[in-house]
C-alpha cells in the first residue's frame, strides 16, 4: 500500500467512524482487505465499509443508514 493510499484510507476511516458515531454506533477494529476496509459496531453488529483507492471516496453500510439498535 502506497503512502498516498494509506492516507486516503485513514481519512475514509475517520469520516466513516464519525458518520457512524453520529448515529450512535461504536465501531470496533477495522479489517483491511485488498480494496476495502470493514468495521462493525460493537453494540449492534451493523457494518460500514470504505473502498480504496477510489477516484471519489466511497463508503456504505447499515451503520451509515440506521441508528444503532443496541
Amino acid at each position: 500500500m502506497t503512502n498516498e493510499t494509506a492516507n486516503q484510507l485513514a481519512a475514509l476511516k475517520h469520516i466513516a467512524g464519525f458518520s457512524a458515531a453520529v448515529r450512535g454506533h461504536e465501531l470496533g477494529e477495522w479489517r483491511t482487505g485488498e480494496r476495502s476496509a470493514l468495521a462493525t459496531c460493537i453494540r449492534c453488529g451493523a457494518d460500514v465499509r470504505v473502498y480504496f483507492p477510489a477516484l471519489q471516496p466511497e463508503m456504505d453500510g447499515p451503520s451509515l443508514e440506521h441508528l444503532c439498535g443496541r
